[in-house]
This record gives structure tokens, C-alpha cells and sequence, in this order.
């Protein structure tokens, strides 16, 4: 929490990117690779001279069973609703890595191809 105790400083810890949407990449990725912010954000700032580390801060200003509501510093509302009750991450495997070049290929087909035939 920050010192007044009205909200909290948000600060990474380790960041795992899962079902990602470029071929190859996602098989890499989702087998487990972590990156460890802290050890990044610590490295940088010895690293770097007037590096600071961002730590946003979220002030919830409304909370129910299924919504939170938040403001950042810049005082941006963020609206956070609850999808579903599972805490085991997502499982990406059924869905195709493919940049979504056959939906655009699709699309182009639909609205140019056929407006010349």
C-alpha cells in the first residue's frame, strides 16, 4: 500500500506471456519461460543513469463480487469484471497462431474480391 494506506503501488514481479499469436513463438513461450521483472527493473536502474522503475499507483474506488473499479495516478478509470471462477491460467493450445492472416484474407475476400467479380 502506498503510505496513506488508500491505495497500492503496483509493482512486477515476474511476467509469464501465454497464447501468443505468432507461429513458433508460442510454443517457446508458453512452456514455461518467466521473466523476472524485479531482477530487469533492479539491473536497469543500477545500469542506467536516472533510470526509475514505474510503479503505478491504483486507488480501487468501488468493489463488489464481480467489479472493481480504479483510478491510476494520472487518475484514468480502469473497469475490471470478473469472467469466471477459475485461477488455472488459460489453455491457448485449440487456438491457430496465425496473426489472424486467414481472417484478413477472409475479409478481403468478402468486401474486394467479390465487389470486381
Amino acid at each position: 500500500p502506498t503510505p496513506s494506506g488508500e491505495a497500492w503501488e503496483i509493482y512486477m514481479d515476474t511476467v509469464e506471456i501465454k497464447g501468443s499469436n505468432i507461429p513458433g513463438l508460442r510454443q517457446f513461450l508458453d512452456s514455461g519461460l518467466q521473466l523476472q521483472s524485479r531482477q530487469l527493473a533492479s539491473f536497469l536502474e543500477q545500469s542506467i543513469s536516472g533510470y526509475t522503475t514505474p510503479r503505478p499507483i491504483f486507488k480501487t474506488t468501488y468493489l463488489s463480487e464481480s467489479m472493481r473499479i480504479s483510478r491510476d495516478q494520472d487518475d484514468k478509470i480502469f473497469v475490471y469484471t470478473k469472467v469466471s471462477d477459475r485461477t488455472e491460467p488459460k489453455d491457448y493450445s485449440d487456438v491457430s497462431p496465425d496473426l489472424g492472416v486467414t481472417k484478413l484474407l477472409e475479409g478481403f475476400n468478402d468486401k474486394i474480391a467479390k465487389a470486381f467479380l
